[in-house]
């Protein structure tokens, strides 16, 4: 291993690309990042409204061109397709990491009662909140998860519109109460502080948290 691992980030949505680079600049500088985009990903799955097989298939061939091509660590910044971690490691040593896995501990350590998973895509508001319900169940941990569409936040992270962003994000609360908000794609994650300071919550995002974890595995390496 380097001083300088090589870490292929795999992107859904070109605007995950940033808030990814913001997280490794913080927690791990010295690595090189490989971007490496397929930009029908999340839209396809979201228009099917599952991950299909020749999906998952798509997203397999991305990390093996990753590992082909001599990356030290593969993440994957697509939320709904965090599950194919698991088989990512029955197929090669190379440490795979999705998207959320860590987001997900950290939640479980804060416990609230009630979180809000929001989202700009249909298909990853489920897929998210499907995952973490059975993470908090395999782990007998009681919290109440509630799914939130956001119309409208997609088209404001893709034009960089970030206060619309956050204003999208915030109407899809629509003051309901919640302890913790819990954002569901690497896209939303520049909404983070406005939105935690315009609610008043709590809001987790998890590029930073799979930088650490990244950062972690690799033997500590910055």
């Amino acid at each position: 291993m380097t001083d300088n691992p090589v870490i292929a980030v795999v992107h859904s949505t070109i605007a995950s690309i940033a808030p990814t680079k913001r997280a490794f600049a913080r927690e791990m500088p010295r690595a090189q990042l490989w971007n490496l985009l397929d930009d029908r990903l999340g839209a396809d799955a979201d228009d099917l409204g599952i991950v299909a097989p020749h999906l998952r298939r798509r997203m397999l061939d991305l990390i093996r061109h990753g590992i082909d091509g001599g990356a030290d660590a593969v993440l994957m910044a697509c939320s709904m397709y965090g599950d194919t971690a698991a088989v990512a490691e029955q197929l090669w040593t190379v440490p795979v990491f999705s998207s959320d896995s860590d987001m997900f501990d950290e939640l479980a350590r804060l416990c609230p009662a009630r979180v809000a998973v929001l989202a700009s895509l249909e298909a990853s508001a489920a897929d998210s909140t499907a995952r973490l319900r059975a993470y908090l169940a395999n782990r007998d941990i009681a919290i109440q998860v509630v799914s939130v569409f956001c119309p409208g936040a997609a088209a404001a992270a893709a034009e960089g519109d970030y206060v619309q962003m956050v204003k999208a994000l915030a109407a899809g609360l629509d003051g309901r109460s919640f302890d913790v908000v819990v954002l569901a794609q690497y896209s939303l994650s520049p909404a983070t502080d406005d939105l935690a300071e315009a609610t008043g919550l709590p809001v987790l995002s998890a590029p930073q948290l799979a930088a650490r974890a990244v950062r972690e595995q690799l033997g500590g390496r910055s």
